[in-house]
């Protein structure tokens, strides 16, 4: 038997997306809820209920907000968005703790050559002025490493907020007693 095929006159039914598009039993169509959740979870402010309800493949709007109300998608948004938050703060701090350790060991490593410098000093190699630069250096860098550099905080040094979160607890307190006593002159 000869295939028909479409013509002008005779143009094939165009499908529309409906609300609850139905599978061959008659019954809702199985979706993957939990990669539509997923995707929704995970994903940043462009990810909404509307943009994922227009891929192919996907429930309407109205059941996708259905049943995110239902499972509270929002908020399980929210407490991923945190725990990517912490796990980046965590991350900051563990490379933080592992520079200053590294910068420790390089200052304690400055601060052995120069005792061994004027232990064993040779005009050819060191001068002695070299040698105290070295112990100087390093054991600054050691202290500033290890978060015990010296330091006085002036009010009139702190430009922008910025600027207060490299202070230490003790800095701040140190600072606000300093602003307290000049407000009350």
């Amino acid at each position: 038997m000869p295939r028909t095929t479409e013509t002008a006159a005779n143009p094939k039914p165009a499908q529309l997306k409906t609300s609850a598009p139905k599978s061959a039993g008659g019954r809702p169509p199985k979706y993957d809820w939990s990669s539509i959740r997923r995707e929704y979870i995970r994903g940043d402010e462009r990810v909404t209920y509307l943009s994922l309800s227009t891929k192919t493949g996907y429930p309407s709007h109205d059941v996708i907000k259905s049943r995110a109300a239902r499972e509270d998608w929002t908020d399980l948004r929210a407490q991923f968005q945190h725990k990517v938050a912490a796990a980046a703060q965590n991350l900051d701090l563990e490379t933080l703790e592992e520079v200053r350790n590294r910068q420790a060991r390089i200052g304690k490593a400055l601060q052995t050559t120069a005792v061994k410098g004027m232990a064993h000093l040779n005009p050819q190699e060191l001068s002695a002025f070299e040698v105290a630069r070295l112990a100087q250096v390093g054991s600054d860098l050691e202290r500033k490493a290890r978060g015990m550099e010296e330091f006085t905080v002036r009010v009139e040094d702190l430009r922008s907020p910025a600027d207060l979160k490299n202070l230490t607890p003790e800095q701040l307190l140190e600072l606000r007693a300093r602003v307290k006593g000049r407000g009350q002159a």
